[in-house]
């Protein structure tokens, strides 16, 4: 009599090998998900420090020396935010240190540093 088809141990082979192959890609898709939600925390994070950065520009005095922080409300979520302005060696500069610490990890989400000048301020 011949018989066709698979035998036991083929068919736990066959199984093993799918096993493997699925765990591969589903450690794949939990890193690129993981990556998605970094790059939008820090694209958000930014957004933030380029928000604060413009309000210190638009002011119409001239920063004074020191750290301040705050918070503001963007996608969601209320970001904390703080702020150094320092003094350089051009009487007419200041350095603007920004940091917005993550709100979900160790670390910041997104710094910035710009420089702003004194002309046409008070």
């Amino acid at each position: 009599m011949d018989e066709r088809g698979f035998t036991l141990v083929e068919m736990l082979v066959a199984v093993t090998v799918l096993a493997i192959a699925m765990a591969a890609i589903l450690a794949g898709m939990a890193r690129y998900a993981d990556n998605a939600a970094r790059l939008r925390e820090r694209t958000i994070a930014l957004w933030v420090a380029h928000n604060r950065l413009t309000e210190i520009a638009l002011q119409p005095t001239w920063p004074d020396l020191g750290r301040s922080d705050g918070e503001m409300h963007m996608a969601g979520r209320t970001w904390k935010w703080e702020v150094e302005v320092k003094k350089t060696e051009d009487a007419h500069l200041r350095r603007i240190d920004i940091r917005i610490p993550s709100p979900t990890r160790e670390g910041d989400a997104a710094s910035l540093s710009a420089f702003i000048a004194d002309t046409g301020r008070q």
